[in-house]
């Protein structure tokens, strides 16, 4: 259709003749591009939503938007498809194609957005740390994740002008979700306080009160002009987070793929305690050990579904090809089912959450007691600052492809805007009930592909979201997902997070020898830590015989901050009848006084035990609060990966000097005057 003064062309362009109305509305649309970009942001951004017609052309673009490249699919016998000139931020569209582009750019975000709550909400429905009330809040949290995803990617998208020549907002399609970097240390609170005997939606609402808190780090960052967070956080340390964000969650969506995380963890160490492995209870009525070949077939339907689309899907399709892929595997889960030894038929997929969900709802429907969680606080810190790093990057991204400069006052005040944005909008989501939000890159790849920059887009994927977020039956249906189908999407999913933190590290340019030292270092302790989590903890992440470990052993045992030791009775000496000489110490004292003996009861003590045996890891009668609080904040960055492997990149980046490295054409030798013998 029409580009922004950033790009050149109008729909006459296209090639097509229009009629009166058409004419009338490609006028009104031309005379918006003509417009400078301060008149058009003054409203907010919301002039590209402005000035539709009520014609064939207005309300469908059949002639001026190209339906043929966008919906056909890539089959050798189509041919090859031309791409459609790009529409940019202040392009005005037909309403229909506003609707079609919103609509992808919300499927495209749909994984992304319902992981991370029904992740957290997840590990309170295991039998072992179990959490009644946070476990049924699941829908509700992936309903609240997608309203509010779509109410603050407004702010970002509509952009404001503050005073001081300060914005908020991006002003291209930058559409927030809820950020995988916060989803580890999340787990581990609501993991943590479940096991500890509190209340798992109090332990949620910590870690949104925490999360409050650290967000005014962003906020302040947003301040700092783009040239030295640039410098700050060049590739070689932004893409080692991201690429350990990827690597540690890609392990989770692989527990999931096998039945369950929680089974998963625990295989081994419950069947130490108990004699048995834990079994998956998170697949429908269908209960199985981890790993069993039920579970495998139906997350690799998910895989194999992204695969074909990939291979012969049209460019709508394979934009929504992983909310697509999930939906097939849940339509595989719904229509199969499983025989047990009993002949029972069991079913993979019920309807109970789906019956109870209500057919409405919206934010506050169901609350949390907002507080503190210290131990946390240093490692949220150190997550807001790598999601700025991952949000500049984003911004970026969304200005090449809308056809935008990267460097300069626009570009330097889109990153500031977007920042600022980011910052408060997190601390907006926590109020909202959900974890914070950051901008999404999967938008980039939608926008590439359609040609379609246009910020009515985006407000009509806003309503998108919304819309899927107040349909509670909706959110229900996430909810009632197996564990295994959503392991097939999320282990892909997170793999591409890996992928993303590839190609930043490749965005330099020529690897020097510094770069693969600080790359060497921090992606060996990173990934490191994800395959081994026992190195910065005993047991790990594992639960039964895993609480033993974890207070006996490790780089800072749980024993060591524990004030008060529980004690037992430990009999010095046994009890025994004395009888004409002889002495017993199995007869009791009634058949001792039957015999006409001597009984003289036990002796015993009061032992303190500091030692873990059996008791699933729960030895300690009173903590060091203190203590506690440096020993779990420690725990939580050394065992996180992103958060040890980004830290080590930072403190190299810091302290070791740059080199300049020769072109290897100067630094090459000949080999006939490198060996020569003629001396």
């Amino acid at each position: 259709l029409f580009r922004s003064p950033s790009c050149t062309g109008t729909a006459s362009s296209l090639g097509h003749k229009m009629s009166s109305g058409d004419a009338e509305y490609t006028a009104k649309a031309e005379e918006t591009v003509a417009k400078p970009e301060e008149e058009v942001e003054k409203y907010g951004g919301c002039d590209a939503c402005t000035g539709l017609s009520c014609t064939p052309e207005g309300l469908v673009g059949a002639k001026s938007y190209d339906w043929k490249f966008l919906c056909m699919p890539a089959l050798p016998c189509f041919g090859k498809l031309t791409a459609p000139p790009l529409m940019g931020p202040n392009a005005k569209l037909p309403l229909l194609v506003s609707v079609v582009m919103g609509l992808q750019h919300a499927l495209a975000m749909l994984g992304g957005i319902i992981t991370p709550p029904s992740l957290i909400a997840g590990d309170a429905c295991f039998a072992w740390q179990k959490d009644e009330v946070l476990c049924a809040s699941k829908q509700y949290m992936i309903s609240a994740a997608l309203i509010t995803s779509g109410l603050l990617s407004l702010i970002q998208i509509l952009r404001f002008r503050l005073i001081g020549g300060y914005t908020l907002g991006t002003g291209l399609i930058s559409v927030m979700g809820t950020s995988f970097t916060f989803l580890p240390i999340a787990r581990e609170i609501v993991v943590s306080e479940i096991k500890a005997g509190n209340s798992g939606m109090d332990a949620y609402g910590k870690f949104l009160g925490t999360c409050i808190v650290a967000s005014f780090t962003e906020v302040l960052i947003s301040f700092v002009p783009p040239k030295f967070l640039k410098r700050a956080f060049p590739p070689v340390v932004t893409g080692v987070c991201v690429m350990l964000i990827g690597a540690g969650l890609t392990a989770a969506g692989m527990k999931y793929w096998g039945g369950g995380v929680f089974c998963a963890e625990n295989d081994l160490s419950r069947a130490a305690a108990f004699g048995a492995p834990q079994l998956c209870t998170g697949n429908g009525d269908v209960v199985l050990g981890y790993g069993a070949v039920q579970y495998f077939g139906l997350g690799l339907s998910v895989m194999m579904f992204l695969m074909f689309v990939q291979g012969v899907g049209s460019p709508f399709v394979k934009n929504c090809s992983v909310a697509l892929a999930l939906f097939f595997g849940y339509f595989c889960a719904g229509v199969s089912s499983y025989t047990d030894d009993a002949g029972e038929v069991l079913a993979y997929v019920n309807s109970v959450k789906i019956d109870e969900a209500d057919t409405f709802t919206f934010l506050w429907t169901t609350t949390f007691n907002i507080g503190f969680y210290p131990p946390a606080f240093l490692p949220l810190l150190i997550s807001f600052v790598v999601t700025s790093v991952e949000t500049i990057g984003d911004i970026q991204a969304s200005c090449e492809v809308s056809g935008l400069p990267l460097e300069g006052p626009d570009a330097d005040s889109r990153i500031q805007g977007g920042l600022l944005a980011d910052g408060l909008n997190s601390i907006l989501a926590c109020l909202m009930t959900t974890p914070p939000n950051t901008t999404f890159s999967q938008n980039n790849g939608v926008i590439a592909i359609t040609r379609c920059a246009s910020r009515s887009a985006g407000v009509a994927c806003c309503i998108w979201l919304i819309l899927f977020g107040c349909f509670a039956k909706f959110g229900a249906c996430i909810a009632s997902i197996p564990d295994c189908v959503l392991g097939g999407m999320t282990t892909f999913l997170f793999a591409n997070v890996l992928v993303s933190g590839l190609s930043i590290i490749n965005s330099a340019g020529k690897m020097t020898r510094r770069s693969r030292f600080i790359l060497a270092v921090s992606l060996g302790v990173g990934l490191g830590v994800a395959m081994m989590p026992t190195w910065a903890e005993g047991g790990g992440v594992a639960a039964f015989h895993g609480g033993n470990l974890k207070h006996n052993y490790g780089l800072w045992p749980a024993s060591d901050v524990c004030d008060v030791f529980p004690s037992v009775d430990v009999e010095v000496s046994p009890a025994k009848c004395e009888s004409n000489g002889y002495v017993s110490n199995t007869m009791s004292s009634a058949d001792c006084n039957g015999v006409g003996g001597v009984f003289t009861a036990a002796v015993t003590e009061k032992k303190v035990t500091t030692t873990c045996a059996n008791t699933n890891g729960f030895c300690c009668v009173k903590y060091n609060e203190g203590k506690k609080m440096w020993r779990d904040s420690l725990i939580i960055i050394l065992k996180t990966p992103y958060c040890i492997g980004t830290l080590l990149a930072l403190m190299l980046h810091a302290i070791l000097p740059f080199e300049e490295e020769l072109e290897d054409s100067e630094t090459k030798l000949d080999a006939t005057s490198k060996y020569d013998v003629s001396v």
